[in-house]
């Protein structure tokens, strides 16, 4: 009876070759084989492969199982989720300005979301937006809309119709460097009753009834983020024919921080005679947040 045992333990290439080769010539059967210059090498070098790979295999997917040993990005997120932490978008560069209109009038004047904005850096046009809708009165007979954020970046929306007999249906926000601190949520009733309502995000479970218009936004395998709603126990479900309309701003990351002289594009609140003056310049810009900070 052969005595030899493989030693599980060897996971080397070499050591599990040597190990095979030991097994098959302590087999009466093969005793008097040559395994060097018979075709048995080949079927040694072949199983030993096979082993190998299976071994370096399991290692990979024990480490991916665990926040401290994870390399994959998409595992890390996941293995962050279950501690109910959500990863950094990418970060648009923000700038505070004060905008005067010098040649404003009336009781009031309102500066329309996505007002646009052009700055310049290395000769490189960048487009800078507001990020809502803002109104102001005159003082003095001057009309100074005071610290107001300009965002870089492009202001998109993207919509989605509700349909609960799409099983795949997923409202997953299109743009890998969309800014998700500028995300706005809104639900319109159906096409036909335009009725809108705001949805918030969700911070925690405490404070969730089947009535809270919340959602919940996370991180997908794809570096993307999705938006996901209540079931009418926590947070309010949508029904069929809801419209999610999902509104933010897609930024160019850290390219445009440092740039401190903003144009307007186009009249701000219906007027063209405008002065910038910036108080803080771009700054804040940002990939999305790292492997190591998030397993940090």
């Amino acid at each position: 009876m052969a005595s030899n045992k493989f030693i599980v333990s060897d996971l080397d290439f070499d050591a599990i070759k040597l190990n095979l080769k030991a097994f098959l010539q302590d087999q009466p059967e093969f005793s008097d084989y040559n395994f060097e210059g018979s075709g048995f090498a080949v079927l040694l070098v072949t199983l030993a492969y096979n082993t190998h790979y299976l071994g370096f295999n399991a290692n990979m997917v024990a480490n991916e199982m665990y926040l401290d040993s994870a390399d994959i990005r998409k595992n890390v997120v996941s293995l962050a989720k279950m501690l109910g932490y959500t990863p950094a978008s990418a970060k648009s560069p923000t700038a505070v300005v004060d905008i005067t209109l010098n040649n404003a009038t009336g009781s009031s004047v309102t500066m329309d979301k996505g007002t646009s904005f052009s700055a310049t850096i290395e000769n490189t046009d960048y487009n800078f937006v507001t990020n809502e809708d803002i109104s102001m009165s005159p003082q003095d007979g001057v009309y100074k809309f005071s610290d107001v954020t300009l965002y870089e970046g492009t202001l998109v929306n993207f919509k989605y119709t509700v349909d609960s007999t799409d099983v795949d249906q997923r409202f997953i926000i299109p743009n890998v460097n969309a800014d998700t601190s500028t995300l706005r949520v809104t639900v319109q009733t159906s096409i036909s009753d335009t009725t809108q309502e705001v949805y918030k995000l969700a911070t925690g479970l405490k404070s969730l009834d089947n009535t809270s218009k919340a959602y919940i936004l996370s991180e997908t395998d794809t570096g993307k983020f999705e938006v996901y709603f209540g079931d009418d126990v926590i947070g309010k479900k949508l029904l069929d024919g809801n419209i999610v309309t999902l509104e933010y701003v897609v930024s160019n990351l850290a390219d445009a921080n440092g740039v401190s002289t903003f144009t307007p594009k186009s009249s701000v609140g219906g007027f063209t005679n405008v002065t910038v003056v910036t108080k803080s310049a771009a700054q804040g810009g940002a990939e999305a947040e790292s492997k190591e900070s998030i397993r940090f």
